[in-house]
């Protein structure tokens, strides 16, 4: 299976998967998997993948870089390395999350979504590799909702907007994979959302 294929399959199954995890997942800020931090979310996703495919028997977590300090999040069967990061703006108590425009957005600080596109390019992998957004949005009925450019918050718009950046500043080719819808999800700030996936180029 090729890079594409692979990317825009993990995304959509991660989409499939994510009820499946949320119902097993008491978190730490209420019920349901949408309140946890990063590593947790890809540590459940990931155990549930192994058990969802076949094809997902061989992922790997936490494995480091060839040539450059770090690990990255997770390597797919077939050498392709993928760095996770979740596109969540409100804690669970409702309360915008301040800093996480920043933590995904920044081209000047580390461990961004955009910063993760720069690492994976001089990483040493064989394979060029991609990124995968867990996207979550407030429940249809949540009567909070984004006051300006509303119709520009969607999974959609974000997944361009992050490759449109990663090309402005780092001149690093990379397209959107697969924007997979989920929902269902126990917690109301975070009850759907999208798993999107991009795919580097060199």
């Amino acid at each position: 299976m090729g890079q594409r294929n692979s990317l825009e399959h993990l995304a959509t199954d991660v989409a499939a998967v994510m009820r499946r995890v949320d119902a097993k997942t008491e978190g730490q800020y209420g019920a349901g998997i949408g309140s946890e931090d990063e590593p947790r979310q890809v540590e459940l996703i990931a155990a549930t993948l192994r058990r969802h495919s076949r094809d997902y028997a061989n992922v790997r977590l936490e494995v480091p870089y060839p040539v450059s300090g770090g690990s990255c999040d997770l390597v797919l069967p077939g050498g392709i390395p993928v760095e996770c990061k979740l596109l969540r703006y409100w804690r669970a108590n409702g309360d915008p999350e301040d800093y996480m425009p920043r933590q995904v957005f920044s081209p000047f600080h580390s461990n961004t979504l955009l910063s993760d596109a720069a690492k994976l390019a001089r990483s040493g992998f064989e394979d060029p590799g991609g990124l995968l957004g867990l996207f979550y949005e407030r429940a249809a009925a949540d009567p909070v909702s984004i006051r300006m450019l509303a119709e520009r918050y969607t999974a959609t718009e974000l997944a361009e907007k992050t490759a449109r950046d990663i090309r402005y500043w780092f001149d690093i080719e990379v397209e959107v994979c697969a924007v997979a819808p989920f929902d269902g999800l126990q917690h109301p700030v975070q009850a759907r959302g999208a798993a999107i996936t991009w795919r580097l180029e060199r």
